[in-house]
């Protein structure tokens, strides 16, 4: 009885303000777990629907005039003379990559067949925490290799003697003008 009589004691005490909150916290409350129970009842039925629905297995692509082809139906030549008929596709570079490749030092095709003349080899190979693939490098072998290129022997030639003479004379006028 004194556990009423302190629970209607409360109550009075309390406003007209703290009824309004307090409702409007228990119709949140029933709101949120309202909207999780139709949530989950929708993902189930959503699984049931798609497990009683019979699939298509043959599936279709789309002409040129966007009308669907049935592939059971379609002739393969035709497929094989459409792609020989496409070629690869183009890879799209910005101007500004195109420039990058163009100024680089080496290329990266040029990159990759120095790479497939020296290959690299590993020492020891390690897992670390059972994720991360670690190798140990072989330098002695990188270092050892003798690269076979040959390298181009270049003539230089400035000037022959007629031009030699030519350039003598316009240093000697050119010497006269300052003078």
């Amino acid at each position: 009885m004194q556990l009423i009589n302190d629970i209607i004691a409360v109550i009075k005490t309390l406003s007209i303000i703290d009824f309004i909150l307090y409702f409007a916290v228990l119709v949140l409350m029933i709101l949120i777990i309202t909207l999780i129970y139709i949530i989950k009842t929708e993902n189930y039925e959503t699984i049931e629907e798609n497990q009683t629905e019979k699939p298509n297995l043959v599936p279709t692509i789309m002409q040129e005039d966007n009308a669907p082809i049935d592939l059971g139906e379609i002739d393969l030549q035709q497929i094989v003379n459409t792609i020989d008929e496409n070629p690869k596709p183009i890879v799209d570079m910005t101007s500004y990559e195109a420039e990058q490749e163009e100024k680089a030092i080496i290329s990266y095709e040029e990159l990759l067949n120095s790479a497939k003349k020296q290959p690299i080899h590993f020492d020891e190979e390690e897992l670390i925490d059972n994720e991360i693939k670690v190798q140990k490098v072989n330098l002695e072998q990188l270092a050892n290799t003798e690269i076979n290129e040959e390298r181009p022997k270049l003539e230089v030639k400035l000037f022959q003697y007629e031009h030699e003479e030519a350039f003598l004379k316009a240093l000697q006028q050119l010497n006269e003008i300052l003078n």
